[in-house]
């Protein structure tokens, strides 16, 4: 198996955040000590701390390769069920080979604060990354049941769903690998791509004190995964 491959903005949301010089200051990784788990894919089937979900991936050449479940209607999600954590870093290398996009996902089991327990997540596509604090946003209860029956959001609400999102824009190579890494620290979360700070969310929910669940999530067909690495302080 491969060894790992090789904006003056940062979101003001629900409460008075305190005033930077420069560019916002990245978390540092070595906040991050303790592994909670490695995976480079190098055996021909996922442990047992993954599941899968509406998925048709398989592990090939040591990459595991996503593939959406077809006539499934979801994204293909590989989930990693881990003792629960507030603070937590993942590392990734992953390669677009034809998924428009994926979803690193942070959650917890059986959560009902939130639709499906869905708590923060990064988005990475070739062009944007995403920083999105689902449990107070878009995957709020209430939010969510409106937006899914189409019905009319409050001016308040909006305003939520714009300030628990951060939008970042990138150029990423198809078929090249990236080394991305999310860092969440109490409510802040920061996402980098092969070291390099590409922005910042700072929200309520990101805190949220017992995720246990990371998700791989792709939708379509197919975004590459390896060197998966999870830490926590």
């Amino acid at each position: 198996m491969s060894c790992q491959r090789c904006l003056l903005t940062l979101v003001c949301l629900f409460f008075p955040l305190p005033t930077f010089a420069g560019a916002p200051v990245a978390i540092r990784g070595d906040n991050y000590q303790h592994t909670l788990f490695t995976d480079d894919f190098s055996e021909s089937e996922l442990g047992k701390q993954w599941t899968l979900y509406k998925s048709s991936s398989v592990i090939k050449d040591g990459v595991l390769q996503g593939v959406e479940l077809e006539g499934g209607g979801h994204a293909a999600v590989h989930q990693l069920l881990t003792k629960p954590y507030s603070d937590v870093e993942l590392t990734v290398d992953l390669k677009f080979a034809g998924s428009p996009s994926t979803n690193l996902t942070f959650n917890q089991h059986k959560f009902k604060g939130s639709h499906a327990g869905h708590l923060c997540r990064v988005v990475v596509s070739p062009t944007k990354v995403t920083l999105r604090d689902g449990k107070t946003g878009v995957f709020s209860n209430e939010i969510f049941k409106k937006r899914r029956s189409k019905e009319k959001l409050t001016a308040e609400e909006q305003a939520i769903l714009k300030k628990t999102q951060a939008d970042f824009s990138v150029k990423l190579d198809k078929d090249k690998w990236y080394t991305v890494t999310v860092r969440i620290k109490g409510d802040l979360m920061q996402a980098f791509i092969n070291g390099k700070l590409i922005g910042s969310l700072q929200s309520p929910g990101i805190a949220h004190a017992t995720k246990d669940k990371i998700g791989l999530v792709t939708p379509k067909e197919s975004i590459h995964y390896d060197n998966v690495i999870v830490k926590v302080p």
